[in-house]
């Protein structure tokens, strides 16, 4: 009995420590958060998906339960501005924010592939920390992730 107590506990133990070890992303501060995933996830790895503000998750939220188990409207890669190519050549800077306390804006140009982009990371802090709230790409076809997560594309192909 104490033979089968201990096995359960052991088994127990195995399956709660992945899921402790799962820790919260903590962003301090959203420029050096872009900065740091540019230089290590774009392109190679899934970014983390406690990043974003309580709206922009629940858009996100939104457009999986009305894709049905299918893609969605979004259906590329934000950051890299595609569904895949390869960055290169990236400058991370700020703008202030007016009157804005709270807000930040992480400016993001970079290339993908030989193709200049300039993507915009709109961030607000939160109880939680500094969380994603929006992202919009300025160069090319412009898009606003929040638009395209609600919208889809206008109607464009």
């Amino acid at each position: 009995m104490r033979n089968r107590l201990l096995s359960c506990f052991a088994v127990a133990a195995t399956l709660w420590v992945p899921v402790a070890s799962q820790a919260a992303t903590k962003i301090d501060d959203p420029v050096k958060f872009v900065k740091m995933e540019y230089a290590t996830v774009v392109g190679k790895t899934p970014e983390p998906s406690d990043i974003y503000s309580p709206r922009l998750d629940a858009l996100f939220a939104l457009d999986t339960k009305e894709a049905h188990g299918e893609v969605g409207r979004i259906d590329f890669d934000f950051w890299m501005n595609g569904q895949d190519g390869t960055i290169g050549g990236v400058t991370i800077s700020k703008i202030d924010v007016e009157n804005g306390k709270g807000r930040e804006i992480v400016v993001a140009k970079f290339k993908n592939e030989k193709t200049p982009n300039e993507v915009h990371f709109y961030f607000e802090k939160t109880v939680k920390g500094w969380k994603l709230d929006d992202v919009r790409s300025m160069l090319g076809d412009p898009w606003v992730l929040s638009l395209v997560l609600k919208y889809g594309w206008d109607g464009r192909p």
